[in-house]
């Protein structure tokens, strides 16, 4: 086989798995699926790409067979790829294409152990305050059956429980209440859908752990297990939970592990596998999406973009410096859509309060935020609760508000896009404007731009069809610009830039 700078390639075709190892460190693993059971070629993925410059030594393993081995050189830089974090910890590309620490290489700084006893201390919150009953599922219980540990490149802890509620929306308050029993117990915690949420915490070597805690459910006999598993298990195989070793201590697992695990990885789940993936059918995974939805679609891809926004630093925007003359003074202005909040500093003129808003905040928060008067808040579109709820507090605020947003309506979508106009329709229905703009491309150029910044999904979007949203939310087009050119972009190119200004409340009507 041959390997480059744009992936690996196969004198034949290849079915299986492999691990890929630079310069001794195995940095990621690959697997054919059933919808691909062999390929020819295979392109490194985004976050490993990013990675490689310089010269490695590589190999491909699988299984006991070693591929290749051989110097490759992947760019004209000097050194060699680095694949550590800020903190110097070891990372890989997991089977899903995301960055994660191994457990290998962080148990002598204590990772393992701090992610145990917090492990511990999520089920006993549960247990006390919830009385609900936890246990250890998926990769973590892969590794107490197999040898009682956690598996090297695993870097995470799973936990499930199983609701007797009858109704996701049931299921999805009941999620809430252990959400908040542990956010009081002062653990940090993340939504990412309306039946998983992960608690995040400090770790001894500087990064950070995590602990998944996903709801398990039965529909008639069927156990539904987060948005992978829809199989016939009888009860029986979970309850009574028993004990099981794990890391030297003893962990709540379910009745029949063995069970369990074969419908999460099949029956050969005893054989060590870093690539298989659990690739379910539309038959679940759209069941899950309408039932419990994902506050994850893009995030990471969004969060990474605004993280090296953040880093680079810079001015404000050619936008914030168009608005803000346009401001009056005090007030408040709220962006949506702040990224690394690079402009907010630019609407805090004047006495203004500004709030920032993003489903992906970069880590650490914004710069801005070291002014009294900037403040930011975690926001997504694509939760309606968060909308109006939000909607309705800032509807409150007795003084002049304004609405920006700065290539937003292009990366929303189109639930997202009608969404953001009702907050706005919410937000200014006594009075104040909103600024927007985007940037018109043709299909093909949203995709290349969102390769090229590695950034989330953006949409080819003609403004005409964002003004009738406008129109459509009960608001009035005051200004426009750049419409024509616009329209163009979208069927030809090249990218083009255009604005808009709206307000909603008792003047808003016909657009002009």
């Amino acid at each position: 086989m041959h390997v480059d700078a744009d992936g690996l390639h196969f004198a034949d075709s290849f079915s299986g798995s492999l691990d890929v190892v630079m310069d001794d460190q195995r940095v990621w693993s690959f697997g054919t699926t059933q919808a691909a059971p062999s390929v020819t070629s295979v392109e490194w993925p985004k976050r490993l790409r990013r990675r490689l410059e310089g010269t490695a030594d590589v190999r491909i393993v699988s299984g006991d067979e070693e591929l290749f081995s051989g110097a490759v050189r992947f760019s004209d830089a000097d050194g060699r790829p680095s694949f550590v974090d800020n903190h110097g910890i070891p990372v890989f590309i997991d089977k899903w294409g995301l960055v994660q620490r191994p457990f290998d290489g962080r148990r002598e700084a204590g990772v393992v152990d701090a992610m145990v006893d917090m492990a511990r201390r999520v089920l006993q919150v549960m247990r006390d305050d919830c009385d609900i009953e936890g246990w250890i599922s998926f990769g973590t219980l892969l590794g107490a059956a197999r040898d009682g540990l956690v598996i090297g490149h695993d870097s995470d802890i799973d936990l499930n429980y199983l609701s007797e509620k009858q109704t996701p929306a049931e299921m999805a308050r009941e999620l809430w209440v252990v959400a908040r029993a542990l956010r009081a117990a002062g653990m940090k915690i993340i939504h990412k859908t309306a039946s998983f949420i992960t608690v995040s915490f400090p770790v001894p070597d500087g990064g950070r752990g995590s602990i998944d805690i996903y709801t398990c459910f039965y529909v008639e006999d069927r156990l539904h297990e987060t948005a992978t598993v829809r199989e016939v298990v009888p009860r029986e195989a979970i309850l009574p939970l028993h004990d099981v070793p794990f890391e030297g201590h003893l962990l709540p697992a379910p009745a029949d592990p063995d069970r369990l695990l074969a419908v999460s990885y099949g029956p050969d789940w005893r054989v060590p596998d870093p690539s298989f993936r659990h690739l379910p059918g539309p038959d679940i995974t759209q069941r899950f999406d309408g039932w419990f939805s994902s506050l994850m679609k893009g995030r990471r891809d969004w969060t990474t973009h605004n993280n090296r926004v953040a880093e680079r630093g810079g001015r404000p925007s050619a936008f914030a410096r168009w608005v803000t003359p346009q401001l009056p003074a005090g007030g408040r202005v709220i962006e949506v859509g702040c990224g690394a909040g690079l402009d907010l500093r630019a609407y805090a003129a004047r006495k203004r309060r500004v709030l920032g808003l993003d489903y992906a905040l970069p880590r650490g928060g914004v710069a801005a935020t070291a002014k009294k008067r900037i403040s930011t808040h975690g926001f997504s579109l694509d939760d309606l609760r968060d909308v109006l709820t939000l909607g309705a507090l800032l509807a409150r605020y007795d003084a002049e508000q304004a609405v920006v947003g700065r290539r937003l309506i292009e990366a929303l979508t189109p639930d997202g896009a009608e969404a953001f106009f009702r907050f706005c329709s919410m937000v200014l229905g006594r009075g104040g404007r909103a600024y927007l703009e985007g940037v018109s491309r043709t299909p093909r150029g949203a995709q290349e731009w969102q390769t090229r910044h590695e950034s989330g999904r953006i949409r080819s979007l003609d403004p005409a069809r964002v003004a009738e949203q406008v129109e459509a939310s009960g608001g009035r087009i005051v200004s426009r610009a750049a419409f024509d050119e616009a329209a163009r972009a979208v069927r030809t190119g090249p990218p083009a830039t255009w604005r808009i200004t709206a307000e909603w409340g008792p003047t808003a009507g016909s657009a002009r």
